[in-house]
Parts: C-alpha cells; structure tokens; sequence
C-alpha cells in the first residue's frame, strides 16, 4: 500500500464528524485576533509609539503570507494532528510570553516571539485543512466548512475581547494563562481524530513524491480552476477591512461600531458560515461560491445607493457579515474538495489556496481603499461591487466558454444514449 493510499480514509467509520474540526481550528483563531485586536490596545497601554504598534503589527501578518515554504514539514514524520497539537502548544507559550515582557525595553524579543508564536499557530490552518480534505466524509465538506468557519469567527472575541478582559481586570499574567488555555485546550480535541499513521520511506524519496502530487494536484482541472477562484476577487469580503472605520462618515457612535463589528458582527457572519456549511453539501460548491460574489456586490452596491445614515449603515454591515460567512465557507469547501485528492501531500497542497486567497484581499481591500481616497466614501463599496462582478464573469467566461468541462458537457450526452 503507498503513503497516500493510506493517508486516505478507506472506509467510513474512519471519518471524523464535520464538528470536531471547528474545535481544533479555534486555536488558528483565538492566536490571529489575540495580535490583531489585543496586542495594539496592549502596547498602546505601555506607550509603545503608534509607528511601533503598526510595525509589529504587521510582522505578526508576514507568517500567514509566506507559509506556503515550511507548510511542508506537516507532511513529515507524524501525523498531522501531532503537529496541530504541537504548534499550538509551542505558538502558544511564545505569543503568551509577550504578555511578560517587561516594555518598552524588550520590544526586540517581542517581535521575535510575536512571529515566532504566528508561525507556529499559523500551521494549526493548514494541519486542520489537511484533516478536513482527507478525514471528513467528502459529501460532508461543506458542513465542516461551516464548522470551521464558525469556529474560527467565534474564536475572535476570545482571542480579542477575553484577553483584554483578563488583563485589564486582573494582570497580564492571568491574561497569558488565559490565553494559553484558549489555545491548547480545543488542540487536544484533534486526538479523537481517526488518523492512521504516515508510512515511513527515505525522506528524499517522500519530498519528492510530495513535488509531483502537488504539482499533478494543482496543474489539474479542478486544481488550476480552484487557484483561479481564489486568487480573483469573487468572495474576498474586503470590506470587512474597512467597515469599522468607516463608521464616521455615517456619524456613526464609537460603541455602535464596536458591537456590529465585534461581537456582534463576529455572531452573525459565524451563523451565516453554519448555515451555509450545510447548503454547501446540497449544491455545487463553485457555483455557490459565485454566488457569495454576486450578493457581496449587491449589498455594496445597495450602500453605495442608500444615504449616508446610522441606520444604512448598522443594517448594511450586517447584511455584509452575513454574505461574509457563506463566502468563508464557500471558500472552505470548494479548496477541501481540491485537496481531498491528495494524499502525503494534504498540508503543503492545502497551504497553496489559502496564499492565493490571502493575496486576494490584499489587493481587492488595496483597491477599495483607492477609490474611496480618490472619489470618497460610497466610492469604496462601488469598486467592491465592481470588483466582485468582474470577478464572476471573468469565471463563468473562463471556465464555460474559453475552457469549458467537456467531461462534464459529455456526460448528460450519455446518459441521454443510456436512456435511448
């Protein structure tokens, strides 16, 4: 038997239930807004510049961008839910020692054990990818899509809200308790995954196994078209970037826009993923997809139109968040599916879309921002809606006219000859 006809779940008893793996992807969340929420309001507490914040803020950002390149090692030695395990154990103790640290003299260290502790939590994404695409029964994709998604949004007011709480209630040592907590404890819910273990070969021989499945996997049909549905603008939900900030121009109070962006809009874009988890396994997944960019350009577009007023904008943003969590989702699937045909190669294969998507928003929210600089407010939402618009025609032309499925065309052909 070969290494990836093992990886691969053979029978069903082996699946795990789609819901397990919205707990073990808490930790990836809980670490993600612990230093793009806490940290900031942190370091502005010690008075840390805000040049300063902005830097180690973005360091925090540069794992998630280039983990494509060690996202490999999670297809070495053990099983890929030892290594979630581990990641968030180790990511864990370094992101709570910057709870510790004594500033603004140690900032050095601080930014060391920052990306350090993003780099290793960062791999919890892709271990639990893998998991998902090879562990989950594959016409339940969808449903843990939304697990994932849920959990990930849920885990964002713990991340965030819970550690600032603890440190301003009580210390920053109770908060870093808590925060290792947060994170190592859902991690343990990866040991009731059903996982065999890897087979062993010579390490040169398994690397090179792993270039040509990776390469046979993305140069396929359903491979380059993935990368294409990700690395276009359909679905990227940039403006969720933006939305807490442009509550002013809607006169909009500070509190209002911490709840409908906070809690509250984490709450809604968290239902919106569960409950498009399960529609996901009852529809094509890449039309859905397409779909989530057509109702994101129809809620921008609907803003742009409206007045500038509280209420356009409390119930604009909360229309937005819920299209959010079905593109999440939809996003989710629709890369489970690709990777689901791989085997030794799930975690380094998985890493690839996320990068592509990630660079995705990067630009559509880069955009965004450019026009509203140029032609002001409402401007923002129009080029979002242009962008998503533009995004699903370019697929739909490009994947039915230019490079149409002629398997897919073929097979109502036969089954009509069938009938005949």
């Amino acid at each position: 038997m070969t290494t990836s006809e093992a990886s691969e779940p053979a029978k069903p008893q082996s699946f795990a239930p789609p819901w397990i793996f919205g707990i073990t992807n808490i930790p990836f969340g809980v670490a993600g807004t612990y230093t793009g929420v806490a940290m900031p309001f942190l370091l502005g507490k010690k008075g840390v510049p805000i040049e300063t914040i902005a830097v180690i803020s973005a360091l925090s950002l540069l794992p998630a961008a280039y983990q494509l390149f060690w996202a490999p090692i999670l297809d070495l030695g053990m099983r890929r839910r030892s290594w979630l395990i581990l990641c968030s154990f180790a990511g864990s103790f370094c992101l709570a020692a910057t709870l510790l640290l004594k500033l603004p003299d140690n900032l050095d260290l601080y930014k060391v054990l920052t990306v350090l502790g993003q780099g290793l939590v960062g791999l919890v994404a892709s271990c639990n990818g893998a998991l998902v695409s090879t562990r989950v029964d594959p016409e339940k994709r969808g449903r843990a899509a939304g697990y994932v998604n849920a959990a990930n949004l849920g885990a964002s007011a713990l991340g965030g809200g819970l550690v600032l709480t603890l440190a301003s209630q009580f210390s920053n040592e109770v908060a870093a308790i808590g925060l290792v907590l947060m994170i190592c404890l859902p991690a343990l819910a990866a040991l009731a995954i059903p996982e065999p273990p890897p087979m062993k070969e010579p390490i040169l021989a398994h690397l090179a196994d792993m270039a040509k499945e990776v390469w046979r996997a993305v140069r396929s049909r359903k491979g380059w078209t993935g990368l294409c549905f990700c690395i276009s603008p359909v679905g990227t939900v940039a403006l969720t970037n933006l939305l807490s900030a442009l509550g002013k121009d809607y006169s909009v109070p500070d509190n209002m826009v911490a709840m409908v962006n906070g809690y509250g809009g984490g709450f809604v874009t968290a239902v919106g993923a569960l409950a498009s988890g399960y529609i996901l396994d009852r529809a094509d997944r890449r039309k859905l997809y397409l779909l989530a960019g057509i109702l994101t350009a129809a809620v921008a577009a609907g803003i742009a139109l409206a007045p500038k007023t509280i209420e356009v904008y409390v119930v604009g943003s909360i229309l937005y968040l819920a299209v959010a969590g079905l593109a999440y989702a939809a996003f989710s699937a629709v890369v489970y599916e690709i990777v689901g045909t791989a085997g030794k190669t799930a975690s380094t294969l998985y890493s690839v879309f996320p990068a592509a998507g990630n660079q995705a928003i990067s630009y559509t929210v880069f955009l965004d921002g450019k026009a509203g600089g140029r032609w002001g407010t409402q401007a923002i939402f129009w080029a979002d809606a242009a962008l998503n618009m533009a995004g699903v025609i370019c697929l739909f032309l490009l994947l039915r006219v230019v490079f149409p499925d002629k398997k897919a065309q073929q097979e109502p052909d036969s089954q009509e000859e069938k009938r005949t």
